[in-house]
């Protein structure tokens, strides 16, 4: 006999997406000397012309905070009815207390299952499968 616990109903989707890009830009001519390269060489194999680097006054956890509150708002949901909330990032300069820990906090619902996953690029495929899995 084989067993099934898998419940019929059980699904998962992204019903919104939310965003932060720090507002200090830092162009291609300005990192060019560092890594011995030129502003046309980065632009040609990657399409990159500038990226974005956190201020002094922006964290891991302000930028969450921001990107957050977004998503929740264009998806129609309150914090309160968030029952997990995962954060992948190696950019986090603490172990503990976890940016998760720290970021519900801040989006009024402690109450929620909170933990940070540290996997570089794929942490966010990595969320994104346990978030499902925690349905």
């Amino acid at each position: 006999m084989a067993l099934n616990f898998t419940p019929k109903n059980r699904n998962s989707r992204i019903l919104a997406v939310g965003a932060y890009r720090p507002s200090r830009i830092i162009p291609n001519s300005d990192i060019v000397d560092r890594i011995e390269s030129s502003d046309e060489w980065i632009r040609e194999r990657s399409g990159i012309e500038s990226r974005r680097f956190a201020g002094p006054d922006e964290s891991v956890i302000s930028m969450s905070e921001a990107a957050c509150r977004q998503a929740l708002e264009r998806s129609g949901i309150s914090m309160a009815d968030v029952d997990a909330v995962i954060v992948a990032t190696i950019t986090y300069p603490f172990q503990t207390p976890s940016a998760a820990t720290e970021l519900i906090a801040l989006l009024g619902n402690p109450k929620a299952a909170a933990f940070d996953i540290s996997a570089a690029c794929a942490g966010f495929c990595y969320g994104v499968g346990m978030a499902s899995d925690l349905i």
